[in-house]
């Protein structure tokens, strides 16, 4: 009989050497290489179920030589199958030892009866004690009785009602003197009702930050509660001497204007009752503002025209705004007639506005007030082409006493109030206060406020975008 080499066969088969096939197997995967030793040991089990058959002519031979050598590929494979399972469990269980050995938390995992029965190497740091010794006797060798009696009622809360829990433990140290420190316990159950999975973390650090943010919240609104009770205190203090001052002043200019003495006199007791205004003016910004950030203002809502209120506000600026040559140009949409809300509020806002616009807006100047509806809102915009506002001073505008210009050699007055009264009259609208602003060129102030604020507080939310080409027409509202 003629013999015939594994180096024959595998180029009659393959077309490669044997070298070749062995190194492209050990390129194939484990999987691969399982699924192809069961479909090669179909393939030789009836090659050789037909070559023996044809040989010696017996059934019986040739199934039981191939059976034999399926039995032969089969043990193979088995073999693999194991060697690769063997593998991959070695690797997973190193994976999960290098994870468990390098973690800063500690890991502890519990049978069905919430015995430990593995703790990392964290346990050192975090409880004082060997992962050993808490295995053999429990969380006891770290903690006190009550601490020990939580730590497990969560446990075994977790494994009968199969679901998550999450408790914070005091631990109080075991050497005198050190600091109680904080941990989180997370407990998990593990699939099939195997026990659970605990996870200790110290959280002290953010505890202590937790707690000394809410200290610092509570002082900072004790401060500001103190703030605000003492700007309403000197306020109504203010208010007593100044009505008197203005009161007295108007009556020293009444005689002085029936028996004209000295003109200097006149000018003194002008100046007197001037300044006296300007106070007063203060004590009632200080005294909203106040109100405001105590939460203690709020507003009466009422139908009411806009177009009123517009021609109310503009009349009333229109003296300071003539002594400096601005003009003032107002255009009303035909549809905005009537709004609800608060009428003494709204016509305070665009004061304020307007006070600021002819303040800032050098001679010369224009002042534009436009006002129309958008949607369930009413937008009025006050526009000026006054000396503008640098761009890193615009988000701040609002804030209670800011000025962009700050320094005592500032050439024009105010507290920096009127913005900051105007966004709380705003807020209690439930409207927004959008302002834009470049440098050189002037400044837009828009006011977005419901038609109805009534039904704004029932979820009626202001619109995210306000279109800048709102319709409006001019209106003669000032001679």
């Amino acid at each position: 009989m003629r013999r015939v080499s594994v180096r024959t066969i595998s180029r009659s088969w393959t077309g490669r050497d044997a070298g070749d096939v062995l190194s492209i197997w050990a390129l194939v995967g484990r999987d691969d290489q399982i699924s192809a030793l069961n479909i090669l040991g179909g393939l030789l089990a009836a090659i050789t179920l037909a070559g023996v058959f044809a040989l010696s002519g017996s059934l019986l031979t040739a199934g039981l030589a191939a059976a034999g050598l399926y039995a032969v590929v089969s043990i193979a494979t088995l073999l693999l199958n194991y060697r690769t399972t063997s593998r991959r469990l070695a690797e997973s269980r190193d994976a999960y030892r290098l994870i468990a050995d390098n973690a800063n938390d500690l890991i502890i995992r519990h049978d069905r009866d919430g015995r430990i029965t593995f703790a990392s190497p964290a346990s050192s740091t975090l409880l004082g004690v060997a992962p050993g010794t808490l295995v053999r006797r429990g969380l006891a060798a770290a903690m006190s009785q009550d601490e020990v009696e939580r730590c497990e009622a969560a446990i075994m809360e977790c494994l009968e009602l199969r679901t998550a829990i999450t408790i914070d433990v005091d631990i109080a140290a075991a050497k005198g003197g050190a600091p109680v420190r904080c941990l989180e316990l997370r407990c998990k159950p593990l699939p099939g009702g195997d026990g659970a999975v605990a996870v200790m973390r110290d959280i002290t650090s953010r505890k202590w930050h937790a707690l000394a943010m809410r200290q610092a919240r509570e002082e900072s609104e004790s401060a500001s509660r103190a703030k605000s009770a003492f700007i309403a205190t000197i306020s109504h203090e203010f208010r007593t001497p100044l009505n008197a001052i203005l009161g007295f002043s108007e009556l020293l200019n009444r005689e002085l204007l029936a028996k004209p003495r000295d003109a200097r006199q006149m000018e003194y007791c002008r100046i007197i009752h001037d300044s006296g205004e300007h106070l007063m003016s203060l004590v009632r910004d200080l005294l909203d503002i106040s109100k405001i950030e105590a939460g203690k203002l709020t507003i009466c809502t009422e139908p009411f025209s806009v177009r009123d209120v517009v021609r109310s506000a503009v009349e009333t600026l229109h003296p300071a705004a003539r002594s400096k040559s601005i003009a003032i140009d107002v255009n009303l949409a035909e549809e905005l007639d009537e709004m609800v809300g608060d009428q003494r509020a709204l016509k305070q806002m665009l004061m304020n506005l307007l006070s600021n616009a002819c303040k800032f807006t050098p001679a010369g100047g224009r002042i534009e007030l436009t006002a129309a509806p958008v949607g369930d809102h009413a937008v009025l915009a006050v526009r000026d082409t006054g000396i503008g506002i640098p761009a890193d001073h615009v988000k701040r505008l609002g804030e209670p006493f800011y000025q962009v210009d700050s320094s005592y050699a500032r050439q024009l007055e105010g507290a920096g109030l009127g913005l900051a009264i105007v966004r709380g009259l705003v807020g209690l609208h439930n409207g927004r206060l959008e302002i834009e602003s470049q440098p050189g060129e002037g400044s837009c102030f828009t006011l977005i406020l419901p038609l109805d604020a009534e039904a704004t507080n029932a979820g009626v939310s202001a619109p995210e975008k306000v279109p800048g080409n709102v319709k409006a027409l001019p209106v003669a509202l000032v001679a």
